[in-house]
């Protein structure tokens, strides 16, 4: 496992300033963290809410799902490690746009419906990464009714 991490961390989230993978890992990391926030934040991580995330991750970044269960791990790791959002959050707002910020959002509302019940640290969390990440009141709340449906 610890060798599958370090391979993971090794092909993409080098700190080369000319590679884009480097930037591509930074943002699939600190998203799959962000989405472990929240199914963690009701301190119950169920079957639904990791098949959501990792059906989510797999639509969004397009790896393997081998590649997909080690970005899973080492994002629950970092979210182990990591007392702040700051850390996910920063890595998002330096490389995306506000669309995909917005996107973002949407996803982490999935996580929170995926056990078919919002919990109030669950709806806390996200408003708190909305604000971090400078997503409009206005795009939060239609994330959040569109996710609802």
């Amino acid at each position: 496992m610890i060798k599958s991490l370090k391979s993971y961390l090794d092909n993409f989230l080098q700190e080369s300033p000319d590679n884009d993978t480097s930037h591509k890992g930074k943002i699939e990391l600190a998203t799959a963290a962000l989405m472990i926030e929240i199914s963690l934040a009701d301190e119950n991580i169920g079957d639904n809410e990791y098949k959501t995330i990792k059906d989510m991750l797999l639509e969004r970044f397009h790896l393997d799902e081998t590649q997909i269960d080690e970005l899973i791990s080492l994002a629950e790791d970092e979210v182990d490690r990591t007392v702040s959002l700051h850390e996910f959050t920063e890595v998002i707002n330096n490389q995306l746009s506000a669309t995909e910020k917005t996107s973002i959002i949407e996803n982490l509302w999935r996580v929170a419906y995926a056990d078919a019940h919002l919990h109030k640290y669950e709806e806390y969390y996200i408003r708190k990464i909305a604000d971090l990440l400078h997503v409009s009141h206005s795009d939060y709340i239609k994330t959040k009714l569109k996710a609802e449906k």
